[in-house]
């Protein structure tokens, strides 16, 4: 059942005066008053890392459709191209994860991210996984300390980009905003493509399963870019599941009934 629930705006770069307007995150608190909610459902929207038409109110149906009533929920802005690129996308959303844990004390979280998005969380398990086993090697730290990385116990893909050399290879026309976002060496486009990531050893350090969502009406990504990213799980023997569904138009899967129930049962698994 819809929730109509009123989003409080957060700013979660606080060096910057004025806060920078994309730089900012729409909060949905629990619907209990009993105790803070630790557990939080995060939306990184989409939009070729580009098109300011799309931001964190594309989260907004989400949330208030599939929230518990003992979790919160959050959709997160970050600044675009080309005014930056790679990494900077991935680093505001790190930053906003970072001021959700410090600010309202975010435990555990599940990353929904769509298209560009789907990209960004994808990048940030990888990165933030990455960044504990280095930890660990480094300072002989223990299994229990509180790495950031540990918090993401699922993520959510939808309709994503995770190939960027293979997405220019099937829709020459999308060259441009691949490099407006990631430049022109298609060698650094590898780099940041989740499907090339080394998934085996990230294996290591998280326990998060990932769920890749392709809707069949998708009139913008074909099956491809799921299907590589798959496999790409696969050959890793990471935790994984693809799920088709009839969820309409590339933007339209985001606010349809079969997506929602997917979501839903993540969180019920995690409760």
């Amino acid at each position: 059942m819809t929730q109509q629930l009123d989003p409080t705006i957060s700013f979660y770069a606080r060096d910057i005066t004025p806060p920078h307007p994309q730089q900012s995150v729409s909060i949905f608190q629990s619907a209990s008053k009993l105790s803070p909610s630790s557990s939080w459902i995060l939306y990184i929207h989409g939009g070729a890392w580009r098109d300011p038409r799309e931001d964190k109110q594309m989260g907004y149906p989400l949330l208030e459709h599939v929230l518990p009533a003992h979790w919160s929920g959050a959709s997160i802005d970050y600044r675009l191209s080309p005014t930056v690129q790679h990494p900077t996308h991935m680093d505001d959303v790190i930053l906003a994860i970072q001021h959700l844990v410090t600010e309202y004390g975010m435990e555990n979280m599940i990353l929904v991210g769509h298209s560009a998005g789907a990209c960004i969380a994808l990048q940030i398990l990888a990165e933030l996984t990455a960044l504990k086993l280095t930890s660990r090697m480094a300072d002989d730290r223990q299994s229990n300390d509180d790495y950031l990385s540990d918090k993401i116990k699922a993520v959510v893909a939808v309709e994503g980009i995770y190939d960027l050399k293979d997405l220019v290879c099937e829709y020459p026309g999308y060259r441009d905003f691949v490099c407006m976002a990631f430049g022109a060496d298609e060698l650094e486009w590898e780099d940041a493509s989740p499907s090339s990531f080394n998934w085996s050893q990230l294996k290591n350090g998280s326990g998060a399963k990932i769920t890749l969502i392709q809707s069949a009406q998708d009139e913008l990504l074909s099956m491809r870019q799921t299907t590589l990213m798959k496999q790409a799980l696969d050959k890793a023997e990471w935790t994984s599941e693809i799920k088709f569904i009839d969820g309409g138009s590339h933007n339209s899967t985001v606010e349809s009934v079969p997506f929602y129930n997917i979501v839903a049962q993540v969180c019920k698994n995690l409760s």
